[in-house]
């Protein structure tokens, strides 16, 4: 693991279904994200997979969002691909019984945003590595 204070870039894993997204740029954190949602092409599966897998190889780490109640096949792909090219993974979990498989293979688990957002800004603000 590398030892950044202040990634630059993360991949916003999890489904489309809330407002998440927002929630975690509207905390200003300092790094630029990627929206698959926003920034791929959602028209055809060939074209938002081979999108998501192509970010997911430039960023500095992923954020993965799983507020439970749906299976979400494509945000454990996108972790398992991300820890396969040793990317940083925060899993965000507010289902109540993580899936201890992702959980595996993330560098930390919170259980909602604001834990992920207080536990980031803490860090930065005492100088700590994030990553």
């Amino acid at each position: 693991m590398s030892n950044i204070t202040s990634p630059d870039l993360a991949y916003l894993a999890g489904g489309f279904y809330s407002d998440w997204r927002k929630e975690i740029d509207a905390a200003n954190l300092g790094f630029r994200c990627i929206d698959p949602h926003k920034e791929n092409d959602q028209t055809a599966c060939y074209r938002f997979v081979s999108g998501d897998l192509e970010a997911i190889e430039k960023v500095d780490f992923i954020i993965a969002y799983y507020p439970g109640g749906y299976t979400s096949h494509g945000m454990a792909a996108e972790i398992g691909y991300a820890a396969a090219l040793k990317k940083v993974v925060f899993l965000i979990d507010e289902s109540g019984v993580p899936d201890l498989f992702l959980v595996g293979l993330s560098k930390r688990l919170f259980t909602s945003i604001e834990d992920f957002v207080s536990w980031y800004r803490n860090r930065l603000e005492r100088g700590k590595p994030i990553l």
